[in-house]
C-alpha cells in the first residue's frame, strides 16, 4: 500500500456539541453530492465500490471508494475521514492510496497529482469551515501581494510559530514566464500557501523582513514549517514547478496522521480508568496487575494488526471478485446474443446491419461516426460478416481489459497478435500516398489508423488512444489502399 496524495484539514474545536454537529453536517452535505457526481450510482461498474462506514454525526466518519488504478494490477482507494483530535479539533482527512492486487511492485511514483474532482472537494471544505493556518485563511487560488505591507505580511507568515503548512513565494515582477500558476494552487489546495509578489514594492517589503533568503526572479522560495532557524528555506528553479509540487505533496503525505477506524464500541468503558485504580492501590498485587495489563494491551495491538491485514485482504478479494463478475456478465451477454443469431442466416446477410449490431453490443469499443460512409453499399458474404462480428467481439473484450488496466497500452498489439490474423501497422508508403484513407478525427484532432485485423476479404482498422486507453474503430470494410494497390 502506498499513499500518493493526502491532505489534512483541521478546524478549531467547536464551542459546543450543537456547533460540532452543525459543522459535521455541513461537511457531509458536501461529501455525499461529491460522491454521486464523481461516481454516479447509475454508471458504477462492478470494480467501483463505494462504502460509507458510518454517519457524518458519528465520532469517526469514513467513506472509501475503491476502483481500478489506471496503471496495471492495482487498486486506487480514495478515502475521506472526519474525526476529533485529542484536543477536540475537527479533522477532515482526504487521501488516495494505491494498493497492489497482483505481482505489481509499488510504488511506481512517489506522488500523483490529484484530479480536479478531488481538489474541488478540498476547496469546498476549506471554504465551508474557513480553515486557517497560522491565522491565515487557506485558499485554493494564488494570493497576490501588491504593496510593501503585503510583502512584509508574507515574510511574517513564514516566521509564525503556529504555522504547519509550507509557504511558496514567487516574485513575478518583470517575469515573462511564471512558474507557479493556478494549476499549482489547485493541486496544493490545503497543503501549502502559494503567494506571488506581484510588485516591486511587495518584493522590497518581503526582503526587508526575510533574513534567510531574499525573493528574486531567479528562483521560487519554499519555506517549510519550523521555528526560527529550524524553518528551512529551499530555492527551486523558476522555470518549472514540477519538482516543487511533488516535494510538497510528498511532505504532506509524510505528515498525514493515522486516522482512527470507525467503531461502534463505547469510547470509555468505565468512569474510572483501570490505571487510576492501580495507581491508587498499595497492595502487593499492583505489579502483577500492571504486568497483566501490559500483556492485554499487547494482545489488543496484535489483534488490531491482524484485523487490519484481514480487512486489506478482504478488500482486495472483493475487488478481484468484482473484476471476474464484470467479465462474466460481459461474456454471458455476448454468448446470449451469439446463440440467438447463430441459426438465423438473414441476420448475417447485411454487413451494415452486422456493424450496427456490434456498435450497440460492444460498449468497450468506440465506433467512429464515419463507419457507415466508409462502408457505403459494400456487403460481404455471411461467413465474412460472422467473422467480422466475432473479431469485434474479441476486440471488445481486449478493449475492456485495456480500460480497466489489466493490459498496458504498449502491449495491446501483442495481445491482438495472439487473437487475430493481425497487422500492427501499415507501411509508410501507404500513409504517404493514401494518407486520407487512414485519417480520422478523434477528440478534435486528426489521427492515423494503422493496426488492422484481417477477416477473409474484409478488414477492421482501428486507432489505439494510449493516453485514454480507448480503441477507436475507424474502418470496417474493404482493404484500404497501400503500396500493393495499382
Amino acid at each position: 500500500m502506498h499513499t500518493v496524495y493526502g491532505v489534512t484539514l483541521i478546524a478549531p474545536k467547536p464551542a459546543d456539541a450543537a456547533r460540532e454537529a452543525q459543522m459535521r453536517e455541513s461537511v457531509g452535505a458536501l461529501i455525499l453530492p461529491w460522491l454521486e457526481t464523481t461516481w454516479p450510482e447509475t454508471s458504477r461498474t462492478n470494480t467501483v465500490q463505494v462504502n460509507a462506514r458510518s454517519a457524518v454525526t458519528d465520532k469517526v466518519f469514513r467513506v472509501d471508494v475503491s476502483e481500478q488504478h489506471r496503471d496495471g494490477e492495482a487498486r486506487q482507494v480514495t478515502s475521506v475521514s472526519m474525526y476529533n483530535t485529542q484536543r477536540g479539533d475537527l479533522c477532515i482527512d482526504i487521501r488516495r492510496e494505491v494498493r497492489p492486487t497482483g505481482t505489481a511492485v509499488l510504488p511506481r511514483e512517489r506522488t500523483e497529482l490529484p484530479p480536479t474532482a478531488l481538489t474541488a472537494l478540498v476547496a469546498n471544505i476549506v471554504r465551508e469551515l474557513r480553515i486557517r493556518d497560522a491565522q491565515n485563511t487557506l485558499s485554493p487560488s494564488i494570493s497576490k501581494a501588491t504593496s510593501e505591507l503585503d510583502g512584509q505580511a508574507v515574510a511574517a507568515l513564514i516566521d509564525a510559530p503556529s504555522r504547519r503548512l509550507p509557504v511558496i513565494v514567487e516574485s513575478t515582477v518583470n517575469k515573462a514566464k511564471i512558474a507557479t500558476g493556478s494549476e499549482t494552487a489547485r493541486v496544493l489546495t490545503g497543503t501549502a500557501h502559494v503567494y506571488h509578489l506581484a510588485t516591486a514594492e511587495a518584493e522590497r517589503g518581503f526582503n526587508q523582513v526575510s533574513g534567510q533568503r531574499k525573493a528574486s526572479s531567479s528562483w521560487v522560495i519554499v519555506a517549510w514549517p519550523g521555528l526560527g532557524k529550524a524553518a528551512r528555506l529551499d530555492a527551486y528553479p523558476q522555470q518549472d514547478d514540477e519538482r516543487l509540487v511533488h516535494d510538497v505533496l510528498a511532505a504532506a503525505v509524510g505528515a498525514l496522521p493515522v486516522p482512527p477506524r470507525p467503531t461502534s464500541r463505547p469510547a470509555q468503558l468505565s468512569n474510572v480508568p483501570i490505571q487510576q485504580v492501580v495507581a491508587n492501590t498499595s497492595s502487593p498485587e499492583v505489579g502483577e496487575l500492571r504486568r497483566k495489563n501490559q500483556e492485554l494491551e499487547q494482545r489488543i495491538n496484535n489483534l488490531q494488526d491482524d484485523y487490519d491485514a484481514l480487512h486489506d485482504n478482504l478488500t482486495t478479494t472483493e475487488h478481484l471478485t468484482a473484476k471476474m463478475a464484470e467479465d462474466r456478465d460481459r461474456y454471458l451477454n455476448q454468448l446470449t446474443d451469439l446463440l440467438a443469431l447463430r441459426n438465423d442466416p438473414k441476420e448475417w446477410s447485411s454487413t451494415q446491419q452486422v456493424i450496427e449490431r456490434a456498435r450497440r453490443s460492444f460498449a468497450a469499443l468506440d465506433f467512429h461516426e464515419s463507419l457507415s460512409d466508409r462502408l457505403g453499399k459494400t456487403s460481404f458474404p455471411p461467413a465474412t460478416n460472422q467473422r467480422l462480428f466475432g473479431s469485434l467481439l474479441e476486440l471488445n473484450n481486449l478493449a475492456a481489459r485495456l480500460r480497466r488496466g489489466d493490459i498496458e497500452p504498449h502491449l495491446f498489439n501483442t495481445y491482438c497478435t495472439e487473437k487475430f490474423n493481425f497487422a500492427p501497422s501499415v507501411s509508410d508508403n501507404a500513409i504517404n500516398k493514401f494518407g486520407q484513407d487512414y485519417t480520422i478525427e478523434w477528440n478534435g484532432k486528426s489521427v492515423q489508423l494503422g493496426p488492422h485485423i484481417r477477416c477473409n476479404e474484409a478488414r477492421i482498422y482501428f486507432y489505439l488512444d494510449q493516453q485514454q486507453r480507448r480503441v477507436v474503430i475507424g474502418h470496417v470494410g474493404e482493404h484500404l489502399r497501400d503500396k500493393s494497390t495499382n
